[in-house]
């Protein structure tokens, strides 16, 4: 029998600090776009309104993620959802992209760029060629 005074823990008596640091635990480093269904980031949000908001106001929560496939500009809008979430955070951020991808690439990393404490971009020779036609980028970029 428990004692009078005594409270069950529930999650509305553990701090929002504790449940931040859980998430950033739970998810894997990073995430890939195209999204998977059970990607964990994603699953913390569905479970209650609660963990919704703690997610989405966790900007770390948001700043480590790859894109491994060619990415259409209609299919932009969940990775730009992603470095919204993000904040100011500073990003680690990987894209495995090819030729046609090259305008969708600057379009999505030239804003983000200065907030990048790793940047990996993967692509094939042809693709270099028509990166070196845009104006050189001026900025300097964050440290972590």
């Amino acid at each position: 029998m428990l004692p009078p005074r005594f409270q069950p823990p529930t999650m509305e008596n553990i701090p929002v600090e504790i449940i931040q640091k859980i998430f950033l635990e739970l998810c894997s480093p990073s995430t890939r776009f195209p999204l998977r269904t059970n990607e964990p980031r994603l699953i913390v949000t569905h479970v209650c309104s609660q963990w919704r908001a703690i997610a989405l106001s966790t900007p770390a929560l948001w700043a480590n993620f790859s894109i491994r496939s060619r990415l259409p500009s209609q299919r932009l809008d969940p990775i730009r959802a992603w470095i919204s979430r993000s904040s100011q955070s500073t990003l680690s951020f990987k894209f495995y992209y090819s030729v046609r991808d090259s305008e969708t690439v600057t379009d999505l990393v030239l804003p983000i760029i200065h907030r990048c404490s790793h940047l990996r971009l993967s692509f094939n020779p042809a693709t270099l060629n028509r990166l070196l036609a845009f104006p050189p980028i001026h900025c300097a970029l964050s440290k972590a």
